[in-house]
């Protein structure tokens, strides 16, 4: 029997490694991407996405499956009155169909060990209604909303892995639920 290099041993070794890795990312800790319809009014409507029909009741939140690409949209009221046609192009992994128009606030809290957090809050500053808020804060009504990492049915985690980078990791929040956040944090 002929002798395994050990050269063979270290490589084979590290592609095990390799593939163990690349499981482990894709089961345990990618964030999958996922996309939302939300019905932030009063009102149930009913939504057509491609050729699927879904009923929304007011204030519900529900997951679609949408792939990236432009989709057609169509959002009628319960007596089956057109309220809208909308096309929209899905780019990123996350978004949220805003069924209602409602108001959204994106907000960014900052992750790693090189940001600067008394400058980001410091800089930036948005008015809403007559109150300050600080920190990143962007004010979205779009029918499509895609520009965040956390959903709506997810929270900030407490605790996040170290990084280097200078990371800002954005929510998306309803008014209600952005302005209850934002008293228990940071007022």
């Amino acid at each position: 029997m002929k002798k395994v290099s050990p050269n063979l041993i270290g490589f084979i070794i590290a592609a095990i490694m390799l593939v163990a890795s690349v499981y482990i990312y894709q089961h345990f800790l990618a964030k999958k991407s996922e996309y939302l319809l939300d019905n932030n009014s009063d009102e149930s409507y009913k939504i057509q996405v491609g050729h699927t029909v879904y009923t929304l009741a007011a204030h519900q939140t529900l997951p679609i499956p949408l792939g990236k690409g432009i989709h057609h949209i169509i959002v009628k009221n319960e007596k089956d009155s057109l309220i809208s046609q909308q096309k929209i192009e899905v780019k990123k992994l996350r978004g949220l169909v805003n069924i209602g128009h409602q108001t959204y606030f994106i907000f960014g809290l900052p992750y790693g060990v090189k940001v600067n957090v008394d400058s980001i809050f410091e800089h930036n500053k948005t008015t809403y209604q007559g109150k300050k808020y600080f920190g990143p804060l962007k004010i979205d009504s779009s029918f499509y909303i895609e520009d965040f990492y956390y959903n709506l049915n997810e929270n900030f985690p407490s605790l996040t892995k170290s990084s280097l980078n200078d990371t800002l990791r954005t929510k998306i929040f309803r008014e209600g639920d952005f302005k209850q956040f934002y008293f228990e944090h940071f007022e």
